[in-house]
């Protein structure tokens, strides 16, 4: 048993150690590769620093290259190519003002001079004297005498050409390097002139001073041609083989010259020049060898330490394996064999208890949907108390809630006639079964499905989140149930949600906010999602029915107006109904308004002994015991068809007597100021409109016309009374004031009262005399 007990202490410490390997080997390899890794840096880091000096240099070449173009180009400056010799002193001192004026933008640029081979003389910006003066005493090039100066520089055919100082130059003047143009610009070999720029090696060598290990090594400017012209070892000999190394544009390799290793960097501007750095690899390693001699030591240190931690794992880890067959061996009523292995004895051991508990859960899964459904609606009724919801509690119930966030869908059959065979206990119990099991199946491990109250069932959803995605989801799964339900079962449900929130104690809130929502099918319809969010965020107090719309709603009933009540109530229910933001008890009430109005006109119209053949019962039951609000409208809208219907066949009795009966209440009413065809209207219990069409069929003129005639023909006749005022006039003729009188009588006479009056009065003298 002993030595068992040890294969496992050397099983795991065996295991540790190999764990312990992989990280010890990564080590090694990274190890391995350090040397290449810390020479390629090093290569980039030179390397991105030449860069950084080209760029420069070739900013300021480029800044000489447009320099010489404008000094070419200076209109000043063309005339030396063609002046005089009377003329020569006075060109001479413009074109060194001239000189003096044009802006040297580089610094680069040291200083600048044109050489006239005709006069031999040069010009600067301060002076003019000959090339002999100039040159041997004044500005003598470094390494170079006249004669040099002369052959190499001032002759011939030059644009942009460079001329680096001899190295090994024994003088003290600092050394430069030349730039000539040939002057004027595209003469070739005929040119008249050189322009020279001067630039100064130790700005070149200050940017070579910032690029790594410069003192360890050499640093190398070649021109387009091959020509070096910048180095630091002060020597323009190139290494043996190095111009076959830099043949391509940039990049950096180790290089063998000397019987040294070198570390190459190189790169071409876009002058053509080549930047070549070379560093001894010794130099770069001295750091790397160093590290390297540490590393070696570290990693030492880490088996030997990893080695002994992996022992002291590898014990702590045997302990509780030990205490752990020494507990099973003391629960068991069969004690385990010497020889037996731990392990093997855990797994027979486990196994024994599995196979336990598998029985006891055989025997408890019976019993288990109802357990559930119990707890789920205790849940939803918010009467769980907080300690059986714990894993243990809700595992032994077969419930689970791995996510966060709850929710919970309310699903009402409405209809399942098509379905059902006949009115029995057992054909619901089968609708029932059907929508569990499909919920069930498309819920999956999202949530559970429990029967509440009649044909109602609840989804328990359990989800991550609040999130919009989350809410696509639910909405998707409802649509898939609600369509197989509807287009295989042939039943119509209503489905309600709640809003998603999180913890489990939130599910009875979630069960009464489904609730709510469901109320809301009096609304929306049977067959409708109702969602709660959006009803919490759209819900109404108060109904859209002012008193004018009552009023006019009236009238066109009285008028026995079907198309204009009918739009009027779509209106209504479009305003109140149509939008969905509206209560429940909101949505009832308003047909109870509407109701009420209904009976105010049967009332009026003396036909309420005639309802009960419409309704069947009382109007106000039938409106409580609607279903929706489809439902209502379509009960009120019975009850509008039967009072227009009604008032039509009243009115078709009395239809020839009313015109009669308006153009005598006119005759009789004239004077009156409030007499208006609203007013008329209300006297005969008409509509405004329909009143005015009737007596224009029967009479060819609007009332309204025929109102201001019988005014205008008694105002005629009152004028001929010269005691009477003209607003005494107006007032019994039913006008307030004279001004709208006079307005309407020149308007129907085309003379105003007045001149109307004197006319009578000029008739009447006539006929006097």
């Amino acid at each position: 048993m002993l030595l068992r007990r040890k294969s496992i202490f050397l099983t795991l410490w065996l295991s540790y150690i190999l764990i312990l390997l992989i990280p010890v080997t990564v080590t090694f390899v990274l190890y391995i590769n350090m040397e290449k890794t810390m020479v390629d840096n090093a290569n980039r880091s030179n390397l991105a620093m030449l860069e950084q000096a080209r760029q420069i240099v070739d900013t300021n070449l480029q800044e000489m290259e447009q320099l010489g173009v404008q000094i070419a180009t200076q209109p000043k400056l063309q005339t030396l190519w063609t002046m005089k010799d009377s003329e020569k002193y006075i060109q001479y001192e413009e074109t060194i003002r001239a000189l003096r004026n044009i802006r040297n933008g580089s610094r680069f640029i040291d200083q600048f001079y044109i050489y006239l081979r005709d006069d031999d003389t040069v010009i600067s910006s301060t002076l003019k004297t000959d090339a002999s003066t100039f040159f041997t005493d004044l500005y003598p090039l470094p390494g170079r005498n006249l004669d040099q100066v002369r052959s190499e520089i001032l002759s011939g055919y030059h644009y942009l050409d460079y001329f680096s100082a001899p190295q090994g130059n024994q003088d003290h003047t600092a050394n430069v390097i030349a730039s000539a143009f040939t002057l004027p610009l595209g003469e070739g070999s005929n040119g008249k002139g050189t322009l020279i720029m001067l630039i100064n090696e130790q700005q070149i060598f200050d940017l070579l001073k910032q690029i790594q290990w410069v003192n360890n090594g050499t640093m190398l400017i070649l021109d387009s041609k091959g020509q070096v012209m910048v180095s630091t070892t002060g020597r323009n000999e190139l290494p043996a083989g190095l111009l076959s190394e830099i043949s391509d544009s940039n990049g950096y390799r180790t290089y063998s010259t000397e019987g040294q290793d070198q570390m190459l960097s190189y790169t071409t501007g876009q002058s053509g020049w080549k930047y070549i750095s070379l560093v001894p690899k010794h130099v770069v390693l001295e750091r790397v060898n160093e590290i390297k001699f540490w590393a070696l030591i570290l990693l030492a240190f880490v088996i030997a330490a990893g080695s002994a931690a992996a022992y002291w794992m590898a014990y702590r880890s045997y302990s509780p394996i030990r205490d752990l067959v020494y507990t099973i061996s003391k629960g068991k009523s069969v004690q385990r064999s010497g020889s037996a292995n731990e392990y093997e004895f855990i797994r027979t051991s486990i196994a024994e208890s599995l196979a336990e508990g598998k029985e006891l859960k055989t025997k408890l899964a019976g019993h288990l949907p109802v357990v559930r459904a119990h707890f789920l609606n205790r849940l939803l009724k918010g009467q769980v108390d907080q300690a059986e919801l714990i894993p243990d509690s809700l595992a032994f119930m077969g419930v689970q809630f791995p996510h966060s966030h709850i929710g919970v869908v309310l699903i009402e059959v409405d209809e399942s006639n098509e379905f059902r065979v006949e009115e029995s206990e057992r054909d619901y119990a089968l609708v029932r079964f059907i929508m569990f099991n499909l919920s069930s199946e498309l819920l999956g491990d999202d949530g559970y499905a429990t029967e509440t109250d009649g044909n109602r069932l609840a989804l328990v959803l359990n989800v991550p989140d609040a999130s919009e995605h989350t809410l696509h989801n639910r909405d998707r799964l409802i649509a898939e149930l609600k369509g197989i339900i509807e287009e295989r079962f042939r039943m119509k449900i209503t489905v309600a949600t709640s809003s998603i929130h999180n913890g489990v104690t939130e599910a009875s809130r979630c069960y009464n906010e489904a609730l709510n929502a469901l109320d809301y099918r009096i609304i929306h319809g049977i067959s409708s999602i109702i969602h709660y969010d959006q009803i919490r965020e759209m819900e109404r107090t108060a109904y859209y029915f002012p008193t004018e719309v009552e009023a006019q709603f009236m009238n066109v009933l009285k008028s026995g107006e079907l198309d204009a009540a009918e739009r009027i109530l779509g209106d209504l229910y479009e305003r109140n109904i149509g939008s969905r933001d509206a209560t429940p008890e909101l949505g009832k009430l308003l047909f109870l308004n509407i109701l009420g109005t209904l009976l105010k006109v049967t009332d009026a119209l003396k036909i309420n002994d005639k309802m009960p053949t419409v309704t069947g019962s009382d109007p106000v039951k039938l409106i409580l015991s609607s279903t929706s609000a489809d439902d209502m409208l379509k009960k009120v809208r019975e009850l509008i068809v039967f009072i227009c219907k009604s008032v039509r066949e009243a009115r078709s009795e009395q239809h020839e007597r009313w015109h009669e009966r308006m153009k005598l209440y006119i005759d009789h009413h004239y004077g009156d100021h409030s007499l208006s065809l609203s007013s008329i209207a209300d006297h005969f219990g008409m509509t405004p409109q329909y009143m005015s069409g009737l007596f224009k069929k029967q009479y060819g003129m609007n009332l309204t016309d025929y109102m201001i005639e019988v005014r205008i023909s008694e105002a005629k006749r009152l004028l001929a009374d010269p005691g009477l005022t003209i607003m005494q006039v107006a007032q019994r003729v039913g006008y307030t004031t004279d001004i709208g009188f006079i307005r309407v009588f020149k308007k129907i006479e085309c003379i105003p009262p007045g001149k109307y009056r004197e006319m009578l009065q000029l008739s009447g003298n006539r006929k006097d005399s």
